[in-house]
Order: structure tokens, then sequence, then C-alpha cells
């Protein structure tokens, strides 16, 4: 990962000294048209409006979350090594304020979006809580000439994402549940927050891909809103209502916590078998338990990483240039099962 980031760092920090030469090109040109005073001069002026476009300066990034939640707290530390990393090896000063709602609640984060950008902000990158709900204030911000930024969602509208896709991320939690129960009985489905686009986006697909399979029964697992207590209470209600159940599903981080909690609670570990999504401590201990069979890596410190270089891209003036930034930067997915959990775990403990 410290050599990717390095590399990214050496190529930005190789295209602003090339944008910076600019200046010497406009001297140059300067010497063998043998121009005007006047000239020189406007041309020297413009080189050097165009230098502080594309380096130096302050880029004064905001982290917006959906909720308090530790798995957002491991994309912020992404997010603050890359701000370092940039600040060390460029004449840019990086920094990433971290802003987290208190609740799950579309108002609450659009207010501190919009506090966000009256404070004289250069850009935001957000996981979203309701694309409908948040794009009016989305809207709002951007025509301010402030960059607007997705993370863990596939991309929506003409917005720039950082995450592993929906569709791969939920693809591979139900290739290994069908796998642990020969794809056959009765598996939950647990909505996240509804109106999320990461959640609905994987919601929806397992919700459809699940058809695919004739033998096997699903029951809905509850609603767990992104948090942890919600899960567990919504997955011990759908377990006692279904003693003959073998499988859970769900679509984000709070999930596999409240559901591994349900299943050590009603005495069913073995008995039914549940894939996570995500690699917070707390679910990596389930996993290496064996609560959790495995759970989906989706990199959030490299999507924290990735979401600050696409904003030092754009302070970089990249869009004036006519270079344009990725529609989406897919970090991609892979599996923590036993095999593997303590290197994870040492990794995300520190």
């Amino acid at each position: 990962m410290r050599k990717i980031l390095t590399l990214l760092v050496v190529v930005c920090f190789v295209a602003t000294l090339a944008f910076s030469g600019v200046g010497c090109k406009a001297a140059a040109s300067e010497e063998a048209a043998v121009a005007s005073e006047e000239t020189a001069a406007a041309s020297e002026e413009e080189a050097v409006e165009t230098a502080e476009v594309v380096a130096g300066g302050e880029l004064k990034i905001v982290h917006i979350p959906k909720v308090v939640h530790p798995w957002f707290d491991l994309v912020q530390i992404g997010a603050e090594n890359m701000a370092a990393l940039l600040t060390e090896n460029t004449n840019t000063k990086v920094s990433v304020e971290y802003i987290a709602p208190a609740t799950a609640d579309v108002a609450e984060q659009n207010a501190i979006i919009q506090q966000a950008a009256a404070r004289g902000i250069t850009g935001i990158f957000i996981d979203p809580l309701d694309e409908q709900g948040n794009k009016q204030v989305f809207d709002e911000v951007r025509d301010l000439g402030i960059l607007i930024t997705v993370y863990d969602c596939s991309p929506f509208a003409d917005y720039t994402a950082v995450a592993a896709s929906a569709t791969d991320m939920a693809q591979y939690e139900l290739d290994r549940l069908m796998s642990l129960i020969n794809e056959e009985g009765k598996v939950a489905l647990m909505q996240g927050f509804p109106t999320a686009p990461s959640h609905k986006q994987r919601y929806d697909f397992l919700k459809e891909a699940l058809k695919a399979y004739p033998n096997v029964e699903v029951v809905d697992g509850g609603v767990d809103n992104d948090d942890m207590e919600t899960a567990r209470q919504q997955a011990a209600a759908t377990i006692a209502a279904n003693p003959d159940l073998v499988g859970y599903l769900g679509c984000d981080a709070a999930f596999p916590v409240g559901v591994a909690q349900a299943i050590k609670e009603a005495g069913k570990v073995g008995e039914i078998q549940a894939v996570g999504i995500g690699e917070m401590v707390s679910i990596l201990d389930y996993v290496k338990e064996g609560v959790l069979e495995s759970s989906v890596y989706i990199a959030p410190d490299q999507q924290g990483a990735y979401s600050v270089m696409l904003h030092y891209m754009n302070h970089l003036g990249y869009y004036k240039q006519g270079v344009q930034i990725p529609k989406f930067i897919d970090i991609g997915c892979a599996y923590i099962d036993q095999s593997n959990v303590d290197e994870y775990l040492e990794r995300f403990k520190k």
C-alpha cells in the first residue's frame, strides 16, 4: 500500500512540476517572438496565475460519513495518512477534517455539508445517506466551486466515487454463503439504512440475485439503519421466529456485528452461517472466533486515501488542463477468514 501511495504522490508531484514549467515556456516564447514588454508582462502574469492554481496553497477537505461508526474511523485514518504524505512530499498543505452525524439522519448530514461549505473549504468526500435527499445540497455546494466526491458506493449522477463496486461486494458475500449452505435452506436478508446508495445498491442486488437459487427461501432479516445494537435486536427477533434458519446476509458493517451477537446469544454458532461486509476489529474478532465464517474486505483506509488523492488532482487543475478525473476508482474485494484474519487484526488494531 505504501509503495502504491508513494508512486501516486510521485506521479502527481511530477505533474505539478510539469505544470509549473508554463512560466519557463512563456519566457522562451517571449524571446523567440521578441514580443513587446506589455505582452511579456501579461504572459508572465498568466504563468504565475496558472502555477498558483496547479501547485502550492492549502487544500482543506472535509470527510462526512453516514454516522458515527468504527468503520468510518478506518476511512479517516487512510485519508489522514494520504494528507500527511502529500503535505510532506509536495508544496501543498493538505488537511482532512472529520465531521460525522450523530445519527444516520439525512437532514443532519445536509446541515453538516452546508456548515462546512460556509467555512471556505475546498472539497468534501462523503458517504451519502440519500441520493435524492442529498441532491439539492450537493448541487448548491458544487455551485460554490467546492468539489464533492462520494465513497463506499458505486457512482451515481455525475459524482466520482471511490469504493469496491456494490455488485462485487454483494456477489462476494453471496457466493461465500451459498457455498457454505450448499445453496439450500432458509436465509435472512437484512437491510442497512434503506435510502443510503451504498446499502440500497447491495441490498437490491442481493434480493434479486437470491432468486437464482430455487432451493433457498428468503425471509426478512430486519432493518439495522447502520446501527450495531439495532442489528442485534433485529437478528435476534428473526432467529427466534425462524428456528430453521441456516444463513444470514446483510449490506453494511453494522449487520455482521449485530448478527454475530444474536447468533451467539441464541446458541446457534455453526448452525447459522453468516458472512460479513467490512473489516472493523469487532467484525474480525467474530471471524477469528468462528461466529462469522468470513467477511468481505473492502479497504476503508484505501477508500479514504484515494478520495484525498482525487481532491489533490482537482487542486492541481486537472479539469482546467482537460484531464478527466476518473468516474470510479474500484478498490476491489477480498475475503478475510481464519486463514488470514490475524494479519488484518494486527493491521487494524494499530
